[in-house]
């Protein structure tokens, strides 16, 4: 299986899921469910390299909002909740699997979550 990096927090996490109910949670790190999607994947497929991901981030901001704007985060997983994981239907598992990998390694896999 292919991984691509993404950054994590030096402490614990928070559930980052705009669709959860609880946002904000605090997510002990090595914990929680990681979201990834298949636009996700998409991107990253084109770009592999964090720093490429960023830069073509930062051109896409650019062009959307005709101005310099920061991008300190490319489209990437989200780390959720157990509340947010059940919603989505996430096969939960895995997700859980994803995330103990990611906080260990700072690389998730280059596929979008299964589900239930």
């Amino acid at each position: 299986m292919d991984y691509f990096e993404v950054g994590r927090p030096s402490g614990d996490g928070l559930c980052s899921d705009n669709a959860c109910p609880c946002p904000n949670t605090v997510i002990p790190r090595g914990s929680g469910y990681v979201f990834i999607t298949q636009d996700v994947v998409d991107f990253r497929r084109r770009y592999p390299k964090s720093q490429d991901a960023i830069r073509a981030y930062q051109k896409y901001l650019e062009q959307m909002f005709g101005e310099r704007t920061f991008a300190g985060n490319v489209p990437g997983p989200i780390l959720v909740c157990e509340l947010g994981a059940r919603r989505r239907n996430l096969n939960l598992e895995i997700a859980a699997a994803d995330a103990r990998h990611w906080w260990k390694t700072g690389f998730v896999p280059l596929r979008a979550t299964p589900t239930v």
